[in-house]
């Protein structure tokens, strides 16, 4: 099995061991060695993947200039081409995985693979969202957002 795929993460998930998810991902496709560094310096609380609705999230990467990270227009449409190709030959594309923090869902990793569901006019997807606090902030954020966990 394919260790950087939805249902890899869910597996994962279902282990309670998402974080150790995270950290491959981040380490191998993910290409985010910094951030899987930076998660690793204090403890964080984990959920998901969950679906939710991509309206709740927030990117920090794009090319929009009030970004975080700003990306030159081409470059930004030529990732978001590939993975619209990816998703509609059936990839099983890993989770996002977003910060939970100041009313928002702040996408950490995912950006493009958020932009290819926007461009696709995806509703939904799933999420791994972290918090620097407790495991409670999440559960309560997702509930302001109208989004109940069993």
């Amino acid at each position: 099995m394919n260790t950087f795929t939805l249902s890899a993460a869910n597996e994962y998930a279902l282990a309670n061991d998402i974080e150790t998810w995270v950290h491959l991902f981040l380490n191998g496709e993910g290409d985010n060695i910094v951030m899987s560094e930076d998660l690793k310096k204090k403890k964080r609380y984990w959920l998901g993947p969950i679906e939710i609705d991509i309206k709740y999230l927030e990117r920090v990467v794009g090319p929009e200039e009030h970004l975080e990270y700003v990306e030159e227009i081409k470059w930004w449409n030529y990732n978001i081409d590939q993975i619209c190709s990816r998703l509609e030959s059936g990839w099983d594309m890993p989770p996002l995985i977003a910060e939970n923090g100041n009313g928002s869902f702040r996408l950490h990793d995912g950006n493009h693979r958020l932009g290819a569901l926007q461009k696709l006019n995806r509703e939904k997807y799933y999420l791994i969202i972290w918090d620097d606090h407790s495991y409670e902030d999440i559960i309560n954020h997702l509930k302001n957002c109208g989004i109940n966990m069993k």
